[in-house]
């Protein structure tokens, strides 16, 4: 089917949706834009494409209405569920650490691109089923999202079968009440902890701060340079050790962000702000196999560790070192030694 508009035409219109709003749509997902924008187009009486962009400075409606054709919301609870294994298994008792050093009991989560809500409810449940003692907590989780279509939904908490389809009968009796004969809404006492707001991740952000901040499935839509700008401002809204968890087509290239530590856990990668005070060993290999053998004992072992990316002293030399606990570094080490896991140098190091 021939297009509409022209090949100029429909250009200018995607990098104004770049420019404006973040979304960035490739030559091959043109014919995408222009089936969700005729009908935009028909309703607010436009006849080219540069009208929308005339009458989208003024008229509000018109960007809500392009904003929600253009942003799909299909999502379901405990989407991609290794992340939160990671987070009941790794990220809660890292920041309960950390909590019980400072005697901080405030645990505030944003979902950035947070679609219906039920990502957001998602990391509440978790939090609730993990934690010995929710009630000595403060949680507050706040979700937000550029569609208004979107968040309407997440405000009524309200969810379908096919959406609930990975919760079992027990998880949807103790936070849920049927609403119909196929929808479920979340129980008010478990909403009180969840606010949900639209915000564009391009413009201003509330000054606020987070423990951990989900962002997953949405920078899709942004090109690199924008995708850099974001995450380097989540590193400013994270509590030092706060996490931040993408998803696997939204990796960060670390040396660009030297803010973040990349952390792999349950072969997925989460990354963590940096603690100032936080002082680790640095463990170099002698080849990769020795490498990758010292990531598998550490990771049986139960073991923190993070994987730094580092310059190759040789061809056959590995490109990463792992750096340790200080005070498991002697324990660690005595491992591979036992392992004949072969490490060429260590050092103490403060990040």
């Amino acid at each position: 089917m021939a297009s509409r508009f022209s090949s100029r035409e429909i250009n200018d219109f995607c990098l104004y949706l770049s420019r404006e709003y973040g979304l960035s749509f490739p030559a091959a997902r043109y014919s995408f834009v222009e089936n969700r924008v005729l009908p935009v187009m028909t309703d607010f009486g436009c006849i080219a494409l540069s009208d929308i962009v005339d009458k989208a400075k003024k008229d509000l409606q018109l960007r809500i209405e392009l904003l929600n054709s253009l942003t799909t919301n299909e999502t379901w609870f405990f989407r991609h569920p290794e992340h939160f294994k990671i987070l009941r298994q790794h990220i809660l008792p890292a920041l309960l650490d950390g909590l019980k050093q400072t005697g901080d009991n405030r645990l505030h989560i944003w979902s950035a691109g947070c679609s219906i809500g039920a990502e957001l409810y998602s990391i509440l449940f978790t939090i609730l089923d993990t934690l010995p003692d929710p009630q000595a907590f403060n949680i507050q989780l706040t979700g937000s999202d550029i569609s208004s279509d979107a968040i309407g939904r997440a405000r009524s908490a309200t969810y379908n079968d096919h959406e609930l389809r990975l919760l079992n009968e027990k998880m949807l009796a103790k936070y849920f009440k049927k609403s119909n004969h196929n929808s479920w809404q979340v129980l008010p006492e478990f909403q009180k902890h969840c606010t949900f707001e639209l915000l564009n991740l391009l413009k201003s952000w509330p000054a606020r701060t987070y423990n951990i901040i989900f962002c997953r499935n949405t920078m899709i839509y942004f090109d690199e340079g924008n995708k850099n700008k974001v995450a380097t401002r989540f590193f400013r809204a994270l509590e030092p050790g706060g996490f931040y968890v993408t998803s696997a087509n939204e990796m960060l290239q670390t040396l660009e962000h030297p803010e973040f530590t990349q952390i792999y856990v349950e072969n997925e990668i989460v990354y963590r702000k940096t603690i100032q005070s936080n002082e680790l060993k640095l463990v170099k290999f002698k080849t990769p196999t020795d490498l990758l053998r010292a990531l598998n004992l550490l990771k049986n072992n139960g073991f923190y560790f993070q994987l730094e990316k580092i310059p190759q002293e040789h061809s056959l030399a590995p490109r990463r070192a792992i750096y340790l606990r200080k005070k498991e570094s002697s324990k660690v080490e005595e491992l591979f030694e036992l392992n004949s896991i072969k490490v060429t140098s260590s050092r103490l190091v403060v990040k």
